[in-house]
């Protein structure tokens, strides 16, 4: 009996502990830096929902892709919320910084506008050679590599009636092959397309 008892208390005391991995990798959160700004025209609030992405993108790690269709997932690099979650409140911030207009994530009560987001493409395009495969990271060759972000828009009224639609598509070279520089590059990517979308936007209404 009491051999049973004592089996029973170390059961219990070791369903409650933690074992961690003293040579378990370091997480780095990534993140499409955009600016914070306040709304500064009179006009309808554009409401940006969660942008649609690719399937291989659907995850909370670094994912890198090639023209060849490679695919790396980056286990220790991550970004710090969903990707098209990110994607969309980066867009609303830019929205806002670059026209003036409100812009929210949340579906705002009184009318407004939509900007639908799908991301065609969000890749590395590396210089094709022999016996190239998955990418190595951090890269120590010359780094001819870019940044490719493709997005198709669509801004539509709260009734659903479209104001414009169009496939944008930005790219910039890529200072080594990282995550890190990966990140930076697209977040500038996304900060140019939406400069491209922005003139598409109302014009201000007058002021009461």
């Amino acid at each position: 009996m009491k051999t049973r008892a004592l089996v029973l208390v170390l059961t219990l005391l070791l369903t409650g502990c933690i074992i961690f991995d003293k040579k378990s990798e370091a997480v780095t959160f990534h993140q499409l830096a955009a600016p914070a700004a306040a709304a500064t025209r009179t006009g309808p609030t554009v409401f940006v929902p969660r942008a649609i992405i690719p399937s291989a993108l659907r995850r909370p790690n670094v994912v890198l892709l090639d023209d060849t269709g490679w695919v790396r997932v980056e286990d220790a690099h991550r970004w710090i919320a969903p990707l098209d979650r990110a994607i969309a409140e980066a867009a609303a911030r830019h929205v806002t910084a670059i026209s003036g207009l409100p812009a929210a994530t949340q579906s705002p009560a009184e009318d407004h506008l939509i900007l639908l987001l799908t991301v065609d493409k969000m890749e590395i395009f590396a210089p094709a050679g022999a016996g190239r495969s998955l990418f190595s990271l951090p890269g120590t060759a010359p780094s001819p590599d870019t940044a490719t972000l493709q997005v198709s828009y669509r801004l539509e009224k709260s009734d659903g009636s479209l104001v414009s639609a169009k496939t944008l598509s930005q790219a910039r070279p890529l200072k080594e092959r990282s995550p890190t520089a990966f990140a930076q590059a697209q977040a500038a990517n996304l900060a140019a397309l939406c400069a491209e979308i922005a003139p598409s936007l109302p014009a201000a209404l007058p002021s009461k």
